[in-house]
């Protein structure tokens, strides 16, 4: 019975416990399932308003295109009507620059609205353009074999006749030689060599209005600098154009920009070669005045240091003298100081050498342009018991630094023998070598590069000079 009554129990209990259990989890899912159906809700209305924006905008957009596409009809339409409006007919005459006889089957050429239109010159020379839209800058090209070809603007063709320039008949000539100072110790231009580019050119007027084109003729010299350029007749001449040359030049310098110290004595003059440019007609490039042909060098004093004096130099005691021995000369005496002893503004104190006392010094005749000394005299100086260059005067009357050298017992050594010299005294036979010339030489000479050559056979042979030179790579004193 106990049994029974506990079993129900037990099964009541489970019944209410199961009842309660289930009704507490329908709540809970209502709910949850009542707030997911608001956001759905919500999610629906957030997307049916944003295909309504979008249908919108596009709608939108839509008239926008068919707007703008209604303006760029109605432009292109305007443009259209203002192309038509200004169109026009075009009639080209064109004519010999020389004859001004009508140019007849001459090809004409323009473009118009992304064509190309083209026509030929009838028998009066005149080509026909019917309706073409131009703006003032288009350009007509005419041209015909035979002929050079030209470019007028539109604003121009109604201005007169085109005149084309007849250059299949060139019965004219142009030559000459190219002459250039790639050698400044000589007297005379050198001749440019081969391969360098000549050109003549002819201005030739296009109309009446005043236009022009230019029109050229190359030529290239030979191994002898000489050029030929066959040209027809032109109306105005023509004018020359010498293309740059490079070239070493040999020249004398009393210095470069490569010395230190670009005085004397730390420099010298010497014989040298420097890169240069040249142009016709074109004369930039300084030429050195080295006069000074030779100096006294002296053997090294205590300290190491060379005395140089200047030999030729316009005054009596810095002077050498000499003998006629056939066509040479042989040294007699020599009057040398330091007197105006200077070169490029550098004054040289002798005093400031010192020496041993009582000594002798080996001097050499220093021969800067190489053309003086055949063979050189022995000279020497003497110092005193402070060590000091005397200035004195020789046996053979010679007075200053530097005296022909003699043997102990004072016989002179040698006198030596040179290639040239001046007349000083002719009734005395003496001759001295005070030479006072630039060692280098160059003349300026300028000739015209633009001449006439309008009549049919004319003969032209001009000489051009490219001189002295343009610039260098160096800097000369």
């Amino acid at each position: 019975m106990n049994s029974k009554f506990t079993l129900l129990i037990t099964m009541a209990f489970t019944i209410l416990f199961a009842s309660c259990s289930k009704n507490e989890f329908n709540e809970r899912d209502a709910i949850a399932a009542q707030k997911d159906l608001l956001n759905l809700k919500y999610q629906h209305e957030l997307d049916l308003e944003t295909l309504k924006q979008k249908g919108a905008t596009a709608l939108q957009q839509l008239l926008n295109a068919a707007a703008l596409e209604q303006l760029k009809l109605n432009d292109s339409l305007t443009t259209k009507n203002a192309i038509e409006a200004k169109k026009a007919d075009y009639s080209i005459v064109v004519v010999d620059v020389v004859t001004n006889a009508p140019v007849v089957d001459a090809d004409v050429t323009v473009s118009s609205e992304g064509k190309i239109y083209s026509a030929k010159t009838g028998a009066q020379g005149v080509a026909t353009f019917t309706a073409l839209y131009l703006f003032p800058t288009s350009t007509f090209l005419i041209s015909k074999t035979g002929y050079a070809a030209t470019r007028i603007l539109q604003q121009y063709v109604t201005s007169g006749p085109i005149r084309l320039w007849n250059t299949s008949e060139s019965s004219n000539e142009i030559s000459g030689n190219l002459f250039i100072e790639t050698d400044l110790t000589n007297l005379t231009p050198e001749k440019v060599g081969a391969n360098v580019l000549v050109t003549a050119s002819a201005n030739i007027p296009t109309n009446t209005y005043g236009g022009s084109y230019t029109v050229s003729f190359p030529a290239y010299t030979t191994a002898d600098g000489a050029y030929s350029i066959k040209v027809p007749a032109a109306p105005n001449g023509y004018s020359l154009s010498f293309e740059q040359i490079t070239s070493d030049q040999k020249l004398f310098v009393n210095a470069t920009d490569d010395d230190a110290i670009t005085s004397f004595p730390n420099s010298l003059p010497r014989l040298t070669t420097i890169k240069t440019y040249f142009n016709v007609n074109t004369f930039n490039a300084p030429v050195p005045t080295v006069t000074n042909s030779y100096y006294f060098k002296f053997s090294p004093d205590k300290t190491g240091r060379i005395l140089y004096l200047v030999g030729s130099n316009g005054y009596y005691y810095n002077q050498v003298f000499a003998s006629s021995i056939g066509d040479k000369y042989q040294v007699e005496r020599l009057n040398i100081s330091n007197y105006n002893n200077n070169n490029n503004g550098t004054y040289v104190d002798v005093n400031t050498y010192n020496y041993d006392a009582n000594a002798k010094i080996d001097i050499q005749l220093v021969d800067v342009a190489g053309n003086l000394v055949k063979s050189a005299p022995q000279l020497a100086g003497l110092t005193g018991k402070n060590g000091k260059l005397l200035n004195y005067t020789s046996s053979e009357n010679g007075t200053g630094y530097v005296h022909l050298k003699r043997s102990d017992e004072g016989i002179i050594l040698n006198k030596g023998l040179l290639l040239r010299a001046n007349v000083y005294d002719e009734y005395s036979k003496l001759y001295n070598l005070n030479f006072n010339t630039n060692l280098n030489t160059s003349t300026n000479r300028i000739v015209s590069s633009s001449f006439s050559s309008t009549n049919k056979g004319d003969k032209k042979v001009i000489n051009f000079y490219y001189g002295s030179g343009d610039s260098r790579v160096k800097q000369v004193y």
